[in-house]
């Protein structure tokens, strides 16, 4: 199962409708997972949270789903651009002398390529919600001037999330859990010239390291009646830690949030901010831009949703057209990957297409 998850992975690397650089090393922050939904609007998804993101969010949005949805198959791809060349051109090195192949990764020092295929079914009802997770990341970069070499981090995650909430007061005070069961496997590995040359780049054919964890989550939404009906959210996320041993960790943290929500004549309207991590166990550095997300949802009546946003300091931007069976989701941020915001920004692009009732 796992490897057919990792061939469907290199595959979505071949066929991406594909210059950004960063370090398999740097720090970039680690996550379980992005929603296309979220990401459109800055990451900001906390004081929402009403549909199948919310186990991963903020279960106690689930307090919010009114209609139940299932979500049968909902492949969703996202890249940087060049990825697809990229992985081809190392490819077509195989078999080159190793001087051709020290003169490529060369002259390419610095350059990085993100791949990642996902599909989370899903069944949400008022209160309650269980999503799977399947999900590929395959991360190429080109490093060292001196001795070039190709660093790739592939890993796979597959497992489930199971959150139920409740509401007191109404909608006045909203209270939601989250369990998740994950393992991860993949592979960590620096290809040299000589590597590449002889045959032996490919990622899918290394011996993947697995490792399981079981972590937990708590969230919360206020829903004061104040004009504006504003919301104030915080999650305890990934209690415990999901620790992969060496594959990484993804820690325990605590994210909040706040917004407000104005209907605009036939418009629904989320107007968001929050903050990630908040005591800074994700990553190295604390830098709190890095933290930051910003974003703006507007809801049209019958199909169409749009969002804007700012994700540590960059724009982002996404759309659903939403036809009830059939949805489709776009969705475009920039993950930083230095030290500081605004070091090495990555862009990245989200498709997602959903079939379910």
């Amino acid at each position: 199962m796992v490897h057919r998850l990792i061939r469907i992975l290199i595959a979505a690397v071949a066929v991406a409708p594909i210059a950004a650089t960063w370090s398999v090393q740097a720090a970039e922050l680690p996550s379980l997972y992005r929603g296309i939904r979220p990401m459109g609007m800055g990451g900001a998804f906390l004081t929402l949270s009403d549909d199948a993101n919310a186990p991963f969010y903020n279960p106690a949005g689930l307090n919010d789903v009114r209609e139940w949805k299932v979500a049968l198959i909902d492949p969703l791809v996202e890249w940087n651009p060049g990825v697809r060349a990229m992985y081809q051109d190392l490819q077509d090195l195989e078999g080159q002398n190793v001087v051709q192949v020290a003169q490529f990764l060369n002259a390419n020092v610095g350059q990085f390529r993100h791949v990642r295929a996902a599909a989370t079914p899903s069944v949400v009802l008022h209160n309650f919600g269980i999503v799977g997770l399947g999900q590929g990341t395959l991360d190429l970069e080109i490093r060292n001037p001196v001795f070039p070499e190709v660093a790739a981090d592939l890993h796979v995650e597959t497992g489930a999330l199971v959150a139920a909430a409740f509401g007191v007061g109404g909608r006045t005070l909203q209270v939601g859990a989250t369990a998740e069961f994950v393992t991860r496997q993949g592979i960590q590995r620096t290809y040299t010239a000589l590597d590449v040359s002889g045959g032996n780049f490919d990622p899918a054919d290394e011996d993947l390291e697995r490792a399981s964890d079981v972590a937990f989550g708590i969230g919360v939404k206020l829903n004061p009646p104040l004009p504006l009906s504003p919301t104030f959210a915080f999650v305890a996320q990934h209690i415990g830690d999901l620790d992969f041993d060496a594959l990484g960790v993804i820690p325990q943290q605590y994210n909040a949030g706040i917004a407000v929500n104005p209907v605009l004549g036939p418009l629904g309207v989320t107007v968001a901010a929050q903050v990630d991590d908040l005591t800074r166990a994700a990553g190295t550095d604390d830098d709190i831009f890095k933290r930051t997300r910003l974003g703006v949802e507007a809801r049209f009546p019958k199909i169409l949703s749009v969002r804007a946003g700012a994700y540590q300091g960059y724009a982002t931007a996404g759309a659903t057209l939403d036809f009830w069976l059939l949805r489709f989701d776009a969705a475009t941020y920039a993950e930083e990957l230095g030290l500081e915001a605004g070091q090495r920004p990555d862009r990245r692009y989200m498709v997602q297409l959903s079939l379910g009732f």
